[in-house]
C-alpha cells in the first residue's frame, strides 16, 4: 500500500492520520492536545497514537500549521532590517516594518531606470543595521521590482557579500505591483524563517524517533503543498496553512464539489467556500491581524466561536458566547481532579460571594515567570497555583485580597502564565451526553452555577447556550456565502438587518411574517465538535448538514491528500512603438506582439524547471502547462490591448514508486 502521514498542529490539538494515499482512505488517526510552548511534544504524541506497523511503512509526510500565523499575530521570529529602494517620505510612512532605510534607486512604471541604486549608501544602510539594530535577516523591496527586478536582484548580491544572514527579496515571492503589501510580505517572510526552521527540525526529529524516514511536505495557505526546502524558504506561505488544510480535508471527505465548509475548533471557527472542487482564495491576498500581504490563501472567515468558547454574563445580566477562550471545566477537572472541591465550594458559598460578575472562574498556571517582571501581588498569585489550578475566590483568600475581583490575574492571562477556566459549550456537551471524554460531574457543577444565577433551570441554560452559538454561527455562515458575491459591511449593519437576520436565525413570527433560508449546497462541518455545534446552523440556514466520517481529523487528512503546485508568471504590456515582457528575473523588449508571446512562453517554462528543481521534491511527477490570458478595453475603436499575462503552472503528484526508491 501506498501510505502516507498527514499532521495538522492545530491551536487547540494536533492530529495525525495515516491515508492509504491510492483510495484516499483514513487507516488510523490520532488526537492530542496541542503543547504550545513546544509543538514537537504535541506531533509526537499524536503520532505515538498511531499503529506501529502502519507508522513505519509511511513514504510521505505532510503537516499543516497554525505556527505561521500565531508568530504573526504575536509578533514573534527574528529580527528583520527593511532595505527600501526608491521610496520617496510619502512610500516611506505607510510601511508599517521597523527597523527600515531607504535606499536611492528607482525604475518606472515600465521597469525602465530611471536613478541608478547607490551601491554605497546601500552598504553603509546594512552595515549600521547590522550594528545598530541587530538584524537577523534582510528584507529588500524596490518601488516597482515587479517591472524590472534588476535593483533587488543587485542589492541581494551585495549583502550576500557582507554577511551571511539571510536576504528576501520581494519580487522572489510575489509579481503583484501593491508595494506596501509586497514589502509587508519579504518582511514577514524573513521574520518567519527561524521559527518556521525550528519547527521543521523538531518535527523531523519526532519522524526520526518513530522511525518515518519520508520526505516532509508543508501546506501552503491556498492548500497546495510545498516541500521542506521551499517551506524554509519561504515561510510566509503557510499562512492559514490549517484553515487551508481543513478545507481540503472537507471536501476530500465528503466527496462535495460545491458547497460550504465551518471547521469548528476549541478556540475558533474558520467557514470557507467549495466551488468546482477547490476552495476559493482570497483575491487580495491573506490577511493576518494588521498585516495586510500578497500570500495566496483560502478566502477564510474566522469567527470566535468554538467547542472552547467563554460563556459568561454581561454586567446587564445577557448571556455571551466568545471570542474568549477558556479550559473547559470537564478537562481542568480530568487534569486536576481537586477543582470539584473548589466547585462544590462555590456551590455552598454563591448567595454570599460579592464582587464577581461570573458565577465560576478558575485559573490554571502554565509557565512560572521566571525573569518576567511582575508586581508582589501578580507573584503572590503564581505561586499560589503553584500546586494546581484554584478558583478566584480561593485565590483571593491565598493572596490576602479584600475581594475576588482585586485577584490579578488580567495581565497574567496576557503574558500566557495562566489560563482561565469556566463554563463553555464543550461542558455544555458533557452535560447533553454528546461528548463525554473528560468530568461530566465538573460540567454538570459550572452549568448548575450558571442556571442559578440566570435563573433558569440547567436543561434551559444548556439549551439556551447551544441555540445562542448557533444563532451566531448561522449570522456567520450567511456572511460569508453573501461576501463571495458583493462587498458588505459588518454583519449586521444596522437595526433593520438585525431586525430582519433576528427573524431569520430565529424563525420568529411577526404578525403572520416569517422569514425562512435556503442554501442550495451543504453545510459540511469538521471539527471534534462538529456534531453538536453545526446542526442547528444548518437547520437556520435552510442547508443539508454533512458531517464526514472523520470529521475530527479533517484537517490532517487535507494535509496529507493535497497536490504540490508551483508557478511563474510573466505579464506583457504595450508601450508606443513596442511590448514589453516583466518577467521575475528580467524586462526584455520587442517590437511586436507576436514574438513577446513566443519568447515569455519559452521563458516562464524555462523558469519554472528551475523553479521544480529548486523545490527538491524527488518522487513528485509534475505535468505542465503554460496559460495566456489577455485583458482588454472596450473603446469606440473597438477593444484595445492592454496586457498579457502568461503563467506557467505545474502541478505535481507524488509517484511513491519514486520515494520508495529513497
Amino acid at each position: 500500500m501506498e501510505l502516507g502521514l498527514g499532521i495538522d498542529a492545530g491551536g487547540t490539538y494536533t492530529d495525525a492520520v495515516i491515508v492509504e494515499m491510492g483510495a484516499q482512505r483514513v487507516l488510523a488517526k490520532g488526537k492530542a492536545l496541542t503543547t504550545k510552548d513546544d509543538l514537537s511534544r504535541g506531533v509526537a504524541a499524536a503520532v505515538g497514537m498511531l499503529p506501529a506497523a502502519l507508522v513505519t511503512q509511511v513514504q510521505l509526510v505532510s503537516l499543516s500549521t497554525t505556527l505561521a500565523t500565531n508568530a504573526i499575530v504575536e509578533g514573534k521570529g527574528g529580527r528583520v532590517g527593511a532595505l527600501l529602494l526608491g521610496f520617496d517620505d510619502y512610500d516611506l510612512a505607510h510601511v508599517a516594518h521597523t527597523p527600515r532605510r531607504a535606499v536611492r534607486g528607482r525604475t518606472d512604471i515600465s521597469g525602465q531606470e530611471i536613478v541608478p541604486l547607490d551601491e554605497a549608501g546601500l552598504r553603509a544602510a546594512a552595515l549600521d543595521m547590522l550594528e545598530r539594530d541587530a538584524v537577523d535577516a534582510f528584507a529588500v523591496s524596490g518601488m516597482v521590482s515587479v517591472m524590472n527586478p534588476a535593483h533587488e536582484i543587485r542589492a541581494k548580491a551585495i549583502l550576500q557579500e557582507l554577511t551571511d544572514k539571510p536576504v528576501v527579496c520581494g519580487h522572489e515571492l510575489t509579481m503583484q505591483l501593491d508595494t506596501i503589501k509586497r514589502t509587508t510580505t519579504a518582511a514577514l517572510n524573513a521574520r518567519l524563517l527561524p521559527i518556521i526552521a525550528e519547527l521543521i527540525g523538531h518535527v523531523k526529529t519526532v519522524l526520526d524517533g518513530a522511525g518515518i524516514h519520508a520526505p516532509l511536505m508543508v501546506v501552503r495557505g491556498d492548500g497546495t503543498l510545498m516541500s521542506e526546502a521551499l517551506a524554509r524558504q519561504t515561510p510566509v506561505e503557510t499562512i492559514l496553512s490549517g484553515p487551508a488544510a481543513s478545507v481540503c480535508g472537507a471536501q476530500v471527505l465528503s466527496g462535495l464539489s460545491d458547497g460550504l465548509v465551518v471547521d469548528i475548533g476549541g478556540t475558533t471557527s474558520d467557514i470557507a467556500l467549495l466551488i468546482d472542487g477547490q476552495p476559493v482564495v482570497a483575491a487580495r491576498g491573506a490577511r493576518v491581524a494588521d498585516w495586510s500581504t500578497n500570500v495566496r490563501a483560502v478566502d477564510i472567515e474566522t469567527v470566535g466561536l468554538g467547542g472552547d468558547s467563554v460563556v459568561a454574563f454581561t454586567r446587564d445580566h445577557r448571556l455571551t458566547i466568545g471570542p474568549r477562550r477558556a479550559v473547559p471545566l470537564a478537562f481542568l477537572a480530568h487534569a486536576h481532579p481537586s477543582i470539584l472541591t473548589e466547585l462544590e465550594r462555590l456551590w455552598e458559598t454563591r448567595e454570599t460571594r460579592t464582587g464577581l460578575t461570573q458565577p465560576v472562574e478558575c485559573y490554571l498556571r502554565v509557565k512560572t515567570g521566571d525573569g518576567v517582571e511582575l508586581t508582589p501581588s501578580e507573584r503572590r498569585t503564581l505561586d499560589a497555583l503553584a500546586d494546581g489550578p484554584l478558583s478566584r475566590d480561593t485565590l483571593a483568600e491565598r493572596i490576602g485580597a479584600l475581594d475576588a475581583s482585586l485577584v490579578p490575574v488580567k495581565r497574567l492571562e496576557t503574558l500566557g502564565l495562566l489560563q482561565p477556566s469556566t463554563l463553555t459549550p464543550t461542558d455544555v456537551m458533557h452535560h447533553l451526553g454528546i461528548f463525554t471524554a473528560w468530568s461530566c460531574e465538573a460540567a454538570a457543577w459550572g452549568l448548575r452555577l450558571f442556571a442559578e444565577r440566570a435563573g433558569v433551570s440547567v436543561d434551559t441554560l444548556a439549551a439556551f447556550t447551544l441555540d445562542t452559538f448557533s444563532y451566531w454561527m448561522t449570522l456567520h455562515l450567511m456572511r460569508r456565502v453573501i461576501r463571495h458575491t458583493r462587498v458588505i459591511p459588518d454583519l449586521p449593519a444596522g437595526p433593520a438587518d438585525r431586525a430582519l437576520l433576528d427573524m431569520l436565525c430565529d424563525r420568529t413570527n411577526l404578525h403572520g411574517l416569517t422569514l425562512t433560508a435556503h442554501f442550495e449546497h451543504p453545510l459540511v462541518a469538521i471539527g471534534a465538535p462538529a456534531g453538536a455545534l453545526a446542526r442547528q446552523a444548518s437547520e437556520k440556514l435552510g442547508a443539508r448538514l454533512i458531517i464526514p466520517e472523520h470529521a475530527e481529523v479533517a484537517n490532517a487528512v487535507g494535509a496529507i491528500t493535497g497536490t504540490m503546485t508551483l508557478f511563474v508568471e510573466a505579464t506583457i504590456n504595450p508601450e508606443e512603438d513596442c511590448y514589453i515582457v516583466h518577467s521575475p528575473t528580467e524586462r526584455r523588449v520587442f517590437a511586436g506582439l507576436t514574438a513577446a508571446r513566443a519568447w515569455a512562453a519559452v521563458h516562464v517554462r524555462e523558469l519554472l524547471a528551475e523553479r521544480i528543481a529548486a523545490a527538491q521534491a524527488p518522487g513528485f511527477d509534475f505535468h505542465v502547462e503554460v496559460h495566456e490570458v489577455d485583458r482588454t478595453g472596450a473603446t469606440t475603436m473597438g477593444n484595445l490591448f492592454l496586457e498579457c499575462h502568461v503563467r506557467a503552472t505545474a502541478v505535481g503528484r507524488p509517484e511513491f514508486a519514486g520515494l520508495a526508491a529513497r
